[in-house]
């Protein structure tokens, strides 16, 4: 009777153990998607971010270009050039537009900014030991730090790729507390 508690008990294990071992299987794929998702998002974002700086800068700089126009108005009717019935007018669409453009600069900065750390973030949590073996951390770190001090970076360039590297950093540590032993 042993015997045959004993078959069952072994056919009772392998299933369940093959049910999580396909559930695990399952997950570590739909992991490696979402890594390489990530990856090449922040990839995609960080090619991107420059010329999005530039137009955020354009939209600055036009709100700047108008309030300059408004100044210019307000000289012209002290000096009697506009009179001023004409100069109210003027400033107020002038006003009007500045604050058009000001609330969707402001809006599109916050977006802006919500995305960049959303895509921070994925990809913070999208990296593996695989990817981040293939770094020499603190080699990097020194690099960036070269540059700097060369000026070939600015401030607010070494600032994000200095935290990216924290960020690495800190997550190889995270992993090789984490991971699972080698599987022999």
């Amino acid at each position: 009777m042993s015997l045959d508690v004993a078959y069952l008990a072994l056919g009772e294990l392998e299933k369940i153990l093959s049910q999580y071992d396909e559930k695990l299987k399952g997950i570590e794929d739909t992991w490696r998607a979402f890594t390489d998702s990530a990856t090449k998002t922040k990839s995609s974002w960080d090619a991107d971010l420059p010329r999005i700086k530039i137009r955020v800068d354009q939209l600055r700089n036009v709100v700047e270009s108008l309030k300059k126009e408004q100044e210019v108005l307000l000289a012209k009717r002290e000096l009697g050039l506009i009179s001023d019935k004409d100069y109210e007018t003027l400033s107020a669409e002038l006003q009007k537009k500045i604050n058009e453009y000001q609330e969707k600069l402001d809006a599109l900065s916050r977006k802006m900014a919500e995305i960049e750390m959303r895509v921070l973030y994925l990809w913070a949590r999208a990296l593996t030991r695989e990817y981040l073996a293939k770094f020499d951390l603190v080699e990097l770190e020194k690099k960036i730090e070269d540059a700097r001090a060369a000026g070939r970076i600015d401030e607010e360039t070494y600032a994000k790729m200095k935290h990216e590297i924290d960020v690495m950093k800190h997550t190889w540590e995270l992993l090789n507390l984490l991971s699972p032993s080698d599987k022999s």
